[in-house]
């Protein structure tokens, strides 16, 4: 195949792959709206006044991001790919699969990058220092303003180059960063602990350890969550644009899965995230009886995996210690 060209754009999926892209879809809706809509409900209504800052207003984008793929573009895909797979005549109407694909999950990924960045200089800084509000909200803005502008390249570009231009520029990049992230987070915890080993003893269970271990688990679940997702759908990507002997069969299946790799990624993130944070547990206890038992559960556990420990005590420590 030419790099850049739309080459199959005129030849009908086959019908395994239009049906499987519209159930793995569905059943994506269903996992995806309820929990993410329940996280935006939980940081605006804040029940336990707890959630008002920088760190989960850059939550709440990510859940407003994956809200749009759950309400939005899984179920486009459902009505497109059904439609596909009977040859309804909606070739024409792939546009509107492409804009609200590429809209909705450059801003999660892009979402994700800021969450990490946020969370590296936390702990990475000198000083107690956060992302303010007006950052959080400049950052917002800019998200979804490239988020919107970069699906319009598709009028001039096609499909599988704005695909490669999203590989590259939004998950190489956002890989890359998250990678970067974990290691000088590990490093910085690392050398908190030894340090605090050195302090009190080797015998000592102080939180550093724990937030050291907590912290590190969950950055690296992060990682290869957006990692097993991520990497797969680049390759199919680079494969689409420049295999020039690939059949059209092969193609549409490489088009599809990299679709919904990418929307499996958005579906995990509320489990990586609020739904790991004490927090947002607390808050959805109160919100509503069924999640009482979640509650009850985080307060057994004094760690979370959100700035709630990395900008406690312990930082502290390590940074007057540093200093």
């Amino acid at each position: 195949m030419k790099f850049s060209s739309n080459l199959c754009d005129d030849v009908w999926a086959p019908y395994a792959t239009s049906v499987t892209t519209a159930s793995v879809s569905a059943i994506l809706c269903v996992a995806t709206v309820p929990g993410n809509l329940l996280i935006c409900w939980a940081i605006i209504k804040d029940p336990n006044r707890e959630l008002k800052s920088s760190f989960n207003y850059l939550v709440l984008n990510l859940a407003i991001a994956d809200s749009f793929i759950g309400i939005v573009t899984e179920p486009v895909f459902v009505w497109y790919h059904s439609a596909e797979a009977m040859h309804h005549q909606v070739l024409g109407l792939r546009w509107v699969v492409y804009m609200s694909y590429f809209m909705s999950s450059t801003a999660s990924v892009l979402s994700i990058a800021a969450l990490a960045t946020d969370r590296y200089i936390t702990v990475t800084s000198i000083t107690t220092r956060k992302l303010s509000s007006s950052q959080v909200i400049a950052a917002s803005v800019a998200i979804w303003v490239f988020s919107g502008g970069l699906p319009f390249l598709y009028f001039v570009a096609g499909f599988y180059t704005l695909a490669f231009i999203f590989a590259n520029t939004t998950i190489i990049l956002t890989m890359a960063l998250l990678v970067f992230y974990f290691v000088r987070i590990f490093r910085r915890l690392n050398a908190h602990a030894r340090h605090m080993r050195s302090v009190l003893g080797h015998g000592t269970t102080r939180k550093g350890l724990h937030v050291e271990k907590k912290a590190t688990k969950c950055f690296f679940l992060i990682l290869v969550s957006f990692f097993l997702c991520s990497f797969p759908s680049c390759v199919m990507i680079y494969v689409i644009n420049l295999c020039s002997t690939c059949s059209c069969v092969l193609i549409h299946w490489f088009r599809d899965l990299q679709y919904l790799l990418v929307l499996v990624n958005s579906a995990f993130n509320q489990f990586l995230y609020a739904w790991r944070m004490g927090g947002f547990r607390r808050a959805f206890g109160r919100i509503h009886p069924i999640f009482v038992g979640w509650e009850g559960r985080e307060k057994r556990s004094t760690v979370s995996v959100s700035n709630e420990q990395s900008t406690g005590a312990d930082l502290d420590d390590m940074r007057k210690f540093e200093n």
